[in-house]
């Protein structure tokens, strides 16, 4: 678990969890944490994916705004990790292993840690 603020804590209460560590999550916890709301993003290391999601695969991006140029996929997906921990967002560099939304707070586990958050975004396939 790592943070350029701090670490994402088992029992520790988030506003947003995020599962994924692709663009759609990476943009999510930008806008969450900008938003003041306790944010933790699962990276999802451990089962052999890649963090970043595709784009880490893609040798260049033409299409993305901002970028009139284009932008190498694995130095895009630094950046937008680059930014949600400035804003403030928390890292869990593991894999989710379940979760639980059938009561309140919503439970999302590494193993046998759980974390509990008001919202969870799941931005992973």
């Amino acid at each position: 678990m790592q943070n350029g603020n701090g670490t994402g804590a088992p029992g520790k209460r988030y506003d947003v969890l995020i599962i994924g560590s692709g663009p759609a999550g990476w943009t999510a916890a930008i806008y969450a944490a900008r938003a003041n709301l306790k944010t933790l993003l699962f990276t999802g290391l451990q089962s052999g994916g890649t963090p970043g999601g595709q784009l880490m695969l893609t040798t260049e991006v033409e299409n993305f705004p901002g970028f009139r140029d284009g932008v190498l996929g694995p130095e895009l997906m630094g950046q937008m990790r680059e930014q949600a921990i400035r804003f403030g967002t928390e890292l869990v560099e593991d894999d989710v292993t379940r979760v639980d939304f059938g009561q309140r707070p919503l439970a999302v586990y590494v193993g046998d840690e759980a974390y509990h958050g008001k919202a969870v975004i799941v931005a992973t396939w």
